[in-house]
């Protein structure tokens, strides 16, 4: 037995209470970890789903008579297939960003306790949790004298938050009998108002409403690449050496760095997912081809036909 084995089992024949103090003496643990390795759970999901979608389509293509017909069936596949895991991937990596940016700022933040007042850290807390997405991370970047976030980065984030915040809390949009524009309520334009300037050139995910396809693979690899570069520039950019117990918590618990692609126990490679994304995309740009006039033609003659044959 080498000397790592005999430690391993010196800890465990000791007093539960002193084994979980050896652990966890000093240290924070968090949802984060669990978090991540949800999103690991249902990346996978997205991307074994996004394949068996790409077969089917393949399957379909060879059977169907009009691409109508094709778009139909490859519509069912999808809604039966794909919107949960793509979803949970994004709404998951969403909330992996903000139990890592809580983790990590009340970890380095504790580490100052003794230089100040407990009201003063309290207050910090508060502020925190009252706080958007982006500015939030802005705190954590003055805390710990990390470099500042580019603007590419800023705005991944920003529409993660966006997105995950209409799918939770957006209102329905109105359509008028006497017109065929959408009406939103004013309120959502005013919150657009809020966001920095600059953020909201690109949207990054799109509008759940706006076809029966409307998330793809892309999106959900879109997401856990932001936490990760997030989680990479925190760690890797900053200066105060406050941050050396947080570090220390991810290396206590995780061989993965707080990453959700760094995980050599995770068999899913991030470039063949993106090889599976780049074909779904494809797919789904030649679906997108044919008019809502038509799918509603071959459903109508698909119903008429069912019925003359009953």
């Amino acid at each position: 037995m080498d000397d790592e084995s005999s430690a391993l089992s010196e800890d465990v024949n000791i007093p539960q209470k002193q084994l979980y103090e050896r652990i966890w003496g000093g240290k924070h643990t968090s949802p984060w970890f669990f978090i991540r390795t949800a999103v690991r759970s249902s990346v996978m999901h997205a991307s074994q789903s996004a394949s068996l979608w790409i077969q089917h389509y393949h399957r379909a293509k060879k059977k169907c008579k009009s691409p109508a017909e094709l778009a139909f069936i490859s519509g069912l596949a999808y809604s039966d297939k794909l919107p949960g895991p793509l979803l949970s991937t994004i709404i998951l990596s969403a909330a992996s960003v903000e139990a890592f940016a809580r983790h990590c700022f009340v970890s380095t933040l504790r580490t100052k306790t003794r230089h100040r007042e407990r009201q003063e850290l309290y207050d910090k807390f508060f502020e925190f949790d009252n706080t958007a997405a982006v500015p939030r991370i802005q705190m954590i970047i003055s805390e710990l004298k990390a470099a500042e976030l580019l603007t590419p980065l800023k705005a991944e984030i920003d529409d993660l938050f966006v997105f995950r915040n209409s799918v939770m809390h957006g209102d329905p949009i109105y359509h008028p009998q006497d017109c065929w524009k959408p009406v939103r309520l004013k309120s959502d334009k005013k919150a657009k108002k809020t966001v920095e300037k600059g953020l909201r050139d690109v949207n990054y995910y799109p509008d759940l409403t706006a076809n029966s396809r409307p998330l793809s693979l892309t999106h959900a690899l879109l997401a856990t690449a932001a936490h990760d570069k997030l989680v990479e520039h925190i760690v890797g950019t900053c200066e105060s050496p406050d941050v050396l117990e947080f570090l220390s918590e991810i290396d206590m618990t995780n061989n993965d760095k707080g990453l959700i692609w760094n995980d050599t126990t995770f068999s899913l490679d991030y470039n063949h997912a993106c090889l599976i994304a780049k074909e779904m995309n494809a797919i789904n740009k030649e679906l997108n081809k044919v008019t809502t006039k038509e799918q509603l033609q071959f459903i109508k003659d698909f119903k008429k036909y069912t019925n003359d044959a009953q």
